[in-house]
């Protein structure tokens, strides 16, 4: 678990006080998809085999995705802008905007946000805040671009933050391969804002709190 040489104690992951996060996990993002994440089915199973882990140990499960409305677009006289409306990839109703299949559960907390980071473009802390939630094990698309504003302002609010590495993925941009810079989004992440782990190390965690509690 993690290799952040400010953080060496793994955190506690107990269900009580952490919260599992998957933000953007939208079908825009994806193989050829709006926007070219080519290892984005993985990073979608993955966080689903995780998820379904930690709600059997009780844990919670928080689904975030970037969507919009006509009514987030009024123009001077007061009505959406068509032009917008008509345009906007993460409109409502656009399958760019929908979450992958058979990601969320009736019991999950579905947010919205209006930007990359789920802290400044929404209300994540204050949903964190009425759980009493300090920690959060996270995923979601694209590394480092949603995953990473979230998982930075998480940290510098205060929180414990976990990325499950292979439960992310990116996309490939100005010269770096999606890998790349995937790769560098996470150990930039680990350097200085918190800690990773697979999903393997996840589930056996989680497996294990499972095994305890029926003991």
């Amino acid at each position: 678990m993690g290799s952040n040489p400010r953080l060496e104690e793994p955190y506690d992951l107990s269900p009580e006080r952490t919260v599992m996060l998957g933000v953007d996990f939208q079908q825009g993002f994806g193989d050829g998809a709006w926007e070219h994440t080519p290892d984005a089915a993985t990073a979608v199973t993955n966080f689903g085999e995780a998820a379904a882990s930690w709600r059997r140990a009780g844990g919670r499960v928080i689904m975030c995705r970037e969507i919009y409305y006509p009514s987030d677009f009024p123009g001077p006289d007061g009505e959406p802008i068509a032009d917008v409306v008509e345009h906007h990839p993460l409109m409502s109703g656009r399958v760019n905007a929908e979450f992958y299949p058979g990601l969320v559960e009736p019991d999950d907390l579905v947010m919205r946000k209006t930007g990359f980071s789920a802290v400044a473009a929404g209300n994540l802390l204050e949903i964190l805040s009425d759980h009493g939630w300090d920690t959060v094990v996270m995923g979601g698309l694209t590394t480092p671009i949603c995953v990473g504003t979230t998982s930075d302002d998480l940290s510098m609010a205060g929180l414990k933050v976990v990325i499950l590495e292979d439960a992310c993925a990116s996309q490939p941009f100005d010269g770096f391969s999606a890998q790349d810079a995937h790769a560098f989004s996470l150990a930039r992440f680990r350097y200085q804002f918190g800690q990773t782990m697979t999903t393997k190390q996840f589930r056996e965690f989680v497996d294990g709190l499972s095994a305890a509690s029926q003991a």
